[in-house]
């Protein structure tokens, strides 16, 4: 139950973010960015990011990163969630799941009818995914970080899929805006 409320939360939030965004881009646009190796190729994608109160629950702090790509198709979040509001920087693993809730997502393709959706999953026959994130610096204006993980699994897939499900997001940084 959690766990779908957060992901409904973060999609919720990426929609709006990605909604408001202005179609020319400013120099200080240019500086927010979450970059990442993707099936072993770099991309950069535009960025923002979120820090406060959990809008349901306001014992809880979140902390989310949002990118996404040039022509809206595909985008790649990290948010994580503490109990009380001392977020602070530092290392955070996806496997710590009982001293804070961690995901790690990547969307491609909105239309719904093909939509895929790829989170901490474990993958049959696969180590499990895991992703470890370290905050780096969180001013008024600007988080900044960097990550490590292996694969993130869609375990709705249809079987046919080429890519068995699973997306390689093995190494990325990210400087995002602070609008929260």
């Amino acid at each position: 139950m959690k766990k779908n409320t957060i992901r409904n939360l973060v999609f919720l939030v990426f929609v709006i973010i990605v909604a408001s965004c202005k179609k020319d881009a400013t120099s200080s646009d240019n500086d927010s960015y979450v970059k990442f190796k993707l099936n072993g190729n770099w991309v950069t994608y535009k960025g923002l990011g979120e820090l406060g109160p959990d809008l349901g629950d306001a014992s809880k702090t979140d902390l989310g990163v949002n990118g996404y790509s040039d022509d809206k198709k595909s985008s790649f979040s990290i948010s994580i969630q503490i109990d009380g509001s001392d977020f602070k920087t530092g290392t955070y693993s996806s496997d710590q799941y009982l001293q804070y809730y961690m995901i790690v997502d990547f969307t491609s393709n909105p239309d719904p009818s093909t939509a895929k959706y790829y989170e901490i999953s474990d993958a049959i026959d696969n180590n499990p995914s895991k992703y470890i994130v370290n905050i780096t610096s969180i001013t008024p204006t600007q988080i900044k970080g960097t990550f490590t993980g292996n694969y993130l699994y869609d375990s709705f897939h249809d079987d046919n899929d080429p890519d068995g499900g699973i997306v390689y997001i093995t190494e990325g940084q990210f400087q995002v805006k602070r609008v929260r």
